[in-house]
């Protein structure tokens, strides 16, 4: 019935039951009979439950940047006047493209391209560019 099964927590409540077609079948205390004959291991054995790995700090870290948002308005008073002004002083050479995103963008995500461009103008490090979006998204505005 089933090529492959695994328990899916340390409390072994619930089961994960591989086809031969690739399907996967979840067997939980819901399927009493099943769950029932599966767990006395009539059905072949249920291999241990691995737990996942603990993220690295770069994948946390890619997690936490793409979750990280804030309004125009909360990036430039984390930036401040001065880097503000650097910005605005760009602006006057900037392309048609660059000055809409300057006056009109909505909200800026940290893993834009354009928070890039605007990164490296100011001379950021990545870090640093983390450190501005988690300033500006603990302002209240």
């Amino acid at each position: 019935m089933f090529e492959y099964m695994a328990w899916l927590d340390a409390e072994k409540t619930t089961i994960q039951a591989k086809r031969a077609d690739g399907s996967i079948r979840i067997i939980d205390s819901a399927t009493i009979d099943l769950f029932g004959i599966a767990k006395a291991g009539k059905l072949g054995a249920i291999a241990a439950y691995v737990p996942p790995r603990e993220p690295t700090d770069a994948e946390l870290l890619a997690v936490e940047r793409a979750d990280m948002r804030c309004s125009p308005l909360q990036g430039i008073l984390a930036l401040g006047e001065t880097e503000w002004g650097k910005v605005l002083a760009y602006r006057e050479t900037a392309t048609w493209g660059e000055k809409a995103i300057i006056d009109h963008a909505g909200l800026w995500r940290r893993n834009s391209e354009n928070i890039a461009f605007f990164g490296h103008l100011l001379e950021y490090t990545p870090t640093q560019i983390d450190n501005l979006f988690r300033a500006a998204m603990q302002i209240e505005a």
